[in-house]
């Protein structure tokens, strides 16, 4: 498979980290704690937006008395330290990146996650040091329903789609992302199992362990 790929572009959560179940459990945290009902349905929503924008639907869909940034602060302050000390990395994960990087391969992070927990969860879990930089969804300003972030990582790394893979374990993000002419591996997580069939069909490839590859 890295025999004509030259970069590699990894999402964070649910295909490095094994971290969807703490937003799902810090969703509910912060919500039940304000004494609203909380739904899975709202963790699921969520999934699909950068930070800032489901800081703001939080806001919106519950009326709360403070902003969006302060939601944000309220959030990070739940779900750091269980980012640091409370998650693992995905099965084969370190031992694929380091392959990869001994492989010469150029390797980033394209996230919807907030940067300073992206870099600190990279750190904590011995793989940042293999990344050239973490890109945010925040700082190109749109989430992975559009290529955006794929194409702006990729040219920071000096590659262009057709030699640049990403891993990825959502399906809007497989689509967008193969849509924009990338090489496209699917990644399963438990947290995502039902929209996995589709992500099969949708990606080059498709693994539930980096030991596959």
């Amino acid at each position: 498979m890295l025999q004509n790929i030259k970069a590699i572009i990894f999402d964070m959560d649910g295909t490095l980290l094994d971290s969807l179940s703490v937003w799902a459990d810090s969703d509910y945290e912060f919500i039940t704690g304000l004494g609203y009902e909380y739904d899975k349905s709202h963790s699921y929503k969520m999934k699909t937006m950068h930070f800032d924008s489901a800081c703001e639907y939080l806001v919106r869909e519950f009326r709360l008395g403070f902003s969006p940034e302060e939601t944000g602060e309220k959030i990070l302050q739940i779900v750091k330290e269980k980012y640091l000390h409370g998650i693992s990395l995905k099965d084969g994960a370190l031992e694929f990146i380091r392959s990869a990087y001994e492989s010469g391969i150029k390797m980033c992070v394209a996230t919807s996650n907030k940067k300073e927990l992206a870099v600190d969860s990279l750190k904590a879990h011995g793989i940042m040091q293999y990344m050239e930089f973490v890109l945010t969804s925040d700082e190109v300003g749109c989430g992975k329903e559009s290529p955006l972030i794929f194409e702006r990582a990729a040219e920071m790394l000096g590659a262009v789609p057709a030699e640049t893979a990403v891993f990825e374990d959502s399906i809007h993000a497989v689509k967008s992302a193969k849509e924009a002419g990338f090489y496209v591996v699917g990644v399963y997580d438990d947290f995502c199992e039902g929209e996995f069939s589709e992500i099969e069909r949708l990606a080059d490839r498709s693994i539930k362990s980096y030991g596959e590859i």
